[in-house]
């Protein structure tokens, strides 16, 4: 793999790259499930597979999931690890994967808010890197989530986690940590995102040390591994 800068002005390139795109970073990691968000705003990975709890796929998004508590929080779960995927930078793809799961009458609010961003970071050291072959790391990470309110036509899911993001050479990979608030409802047979709203943290302090390559060492680990089926 592409090794990380190893002098001073290296580190201090990477560090202005993160700089100037972290603000939109932000808001797209955790604004891909926010249609009103309270915070400012190698190779591609397959889609999610449909073992994450659904019963099939639409443009990479599981979907077909059980009318129950559990089901809406697992779809919530799935559809968070869909939108963080360097595949959503790909023309027309962010478009297709809200259309998979958002209510007919969210997809263009859900869509305005995202766009802008997806945009940017398309553009930015992240695309750029992906263009070049760069190994790159776009992940979600779903750590728990809780059941606000359920009935058998809308449920309301909170749920904290954290997006994982960078590339092998100008972004050193970051955590994201993220509280979002999600309303679904039953629609033809599926959960749809009705409505989200979503902020930042709380983001835990870091205790492990970071290693010799430091956060880059998160590429050469997480590019080996197979994420756990969702299963809340």
């Amino acid at each position: 793999m592409n090794r990380a800068p190893s002098t001073a002005a290296g580190d201090r390139s990477s560090q202005t790259n993160l700089k100037r795109v972290a603000p939109v970073l932000l808001a797209l990691l955790l604004g891909l499930l926010i249609g009103r968000a309270t915070a400012p705003p190698g190779s591609v990975p397959a889609p999610v597979p449909a073992h994450d709890g659904g019963a099939g796929t639409r443009a990479g998004v599981p979907i077909g999931f059980a009318r129950t508590p559990t089901g809406a929080a697992t779809a919530v779960a799935a559809y968070q690890r869909s939108f963080a995927s360097p595949a959503i930078l790909r023309p027309g793809v962010l478009r297709r994967r809200i259309e998979a799961v958002a209510t007919p009458d969210y997809v263009d609010a859900m869509l305005a808010a995202n766009s802008p961003g997806e945009r940017r970071i398309a553009s930015g050291p992240i695309g750029v890197g992906l263009a070049k072959g760069l190994q790159t790391l776009y992940a979600a990470v779903p750590v728990g989530y809780r059941i606000e309110s359920f009935s058998p036509q809308r449920a309301r899911i909170l749920t904290w986690g954290f997006t994982l993001l960078g590339n092998a050479a100008t972004v050193e990979p970051a955590a994201y940590f993220g509280i979002t608030h999600t309303l679904l409802l039953w629609s033809e047979g599926e959960w749809k995102i009705a409505e989200t709203r979503a902020g930042f943290g709380p983001t835990p302090k870091l205790a492990t040390p970071p290693g010799p390559l430091g956060a880059y060492n998160v590429l050469n680990l997480a590019t080996r591994l197979t994420s756990y089926a969702l299963a809340p």
